[in-house]
């Protein structure tokens, strides 16, 4: 006897019980595709045993996640669930909007399975890498209903870009050395390439003098060397930016570091993934729910990284969406 399926929450609306996996084949080298398929069968399996079924889409290129996922929305897919790393789950995410940044009308929820090179985004919630406590996850489908973060910025050409994200975008060093470690084979995994990356930007980069303003008040100027805007708490390859950001709060921890040259990262960079760079004199913390940024030189590129990718650059605005995703936690 089949299971009535998935336990849906009151008021779930969706047409179909069809979990939509999107998978990125080229994340973690291909080494999350060759997991998956290493488990695809038990993943079909136990969804067949409460009722449910697996769709497996393929990505094909940049992109190419985002309109898989909105197709599955807009079909009223019972979840879409991401799996690869952080930038899978960034483009995913956007599937749950349309073209012109409007949530789009279904009660589909998200559902991640970690793989990729970073899996900062389930740090938040402290769940392990392994595929299997996914599906468990999945399959139990509790919605928890979270905020997702809204950035506007222009590209390197001038364009306007609109982009959401449900973990951590920032500006300044981050936006280039997500670059450099874009660049590169990440054979040494997420933690040491993003060491690596940064140790090579660091050498270089200098602090960039930026306009800030705090949910619409008065601007303020720094010489940044970071900004992020935290919905969830870790970036990086595990740096743990944001300890106390709250997924489901309505506000953003934004974490300002100011100055700091080599030798202060040198000094103090580790603490990053601690959390003890919250004591430090060059470290500012703040709570809102919307950042305002632009560079105080004219013609200065301040780079952008937003869930492991550079979007654009400054000027920019981050807000939160309140309440605009469910997530199966």
């Amino acid at each position: 006897m089949t299971s009535a399926g998935p336990p849906l929450s009151p008021g779930t609306r969706v047409s179909e019980r069809r979990f939509v996996f999107v998978v990125n084949p080229r994340s973690a080298a291909g080494a999350t595709l060759r997991r998956f398929e290493g488990v695809r069968e038990q993943f079909r399996a136990r969804l067949a045993s409460v009722g449910a079924t697996l769709d497996v889409k393929l990505t094909m290129e940049p992109r190419h996640a985002t309109q898989l996922a909105r197709e599955a929305v807009a079909a009223g897919a019972a979840a879409v669930v991401a799996v690869g790393g952080d930038g899978t789950n960034n483009e995913v995410v956007n599937g749950f909007f349309d073209g012109d940044g409007a949530r789009i009308p279904s009660d589909t929820a998200f559902g991640v399975v970690t793989s990729g090179t970073g899996g900062d985004f389930r740090r938040t919630f402290g769940w392990t890498a392994e595929p299997l406590d996914d599906l468990e996850r999945l399959v139990r489908f509790q919605r928890r209903r979270i905020d997702v973060g809204r950035l506007r910025c222009v590209d390197q050409q001038g364009h306007d870009v609109q982009r959401f994200f449900v973990n951590i975008s920032s500006c300044g060093l981050s936006g280039v050395v997500v670059d450099v470690v874009n660049k590169s084979s990440k054979r040494l995994g997420a933690k040491l390439s993003f060491l690596v990356g940064s140790a090579k930007t660091m050498a270089t980069y200098q602090p960039q003098r930026v306009r800030l303003s705090l949910d619409d008040g008065p601007a303020i100027e720094e010489d940044l060397t970071l900004m992020a805007a935290a919905n969830g708490q870790y970036f990086g390859g595990s740096m743990w930016v944001a300890p106390d950001a709250v997924i489901d709060d309505g506000r953003f921890d934004v974490v300002i570091v100011r100055g700091g040259g080599l030798g202060f990262w040198m000094q103090h960079g580790l603490k990053l993934y601690t959390g003890a760079h919250r004591s430090l004199p060059a470290v500012k913390i703040a709570r809102c729910a919307k950042v305002s940024a632009s560079p105080a030189t004219p013609g200065d590129k301040v780079f952008i990284d937003l869930d492991g990718e550079q979007p654009g650059v400054l000027p920019a605005t981050w807000e939160v969406v309140p309440g605009a995703l469910d997530l199966l936690a």
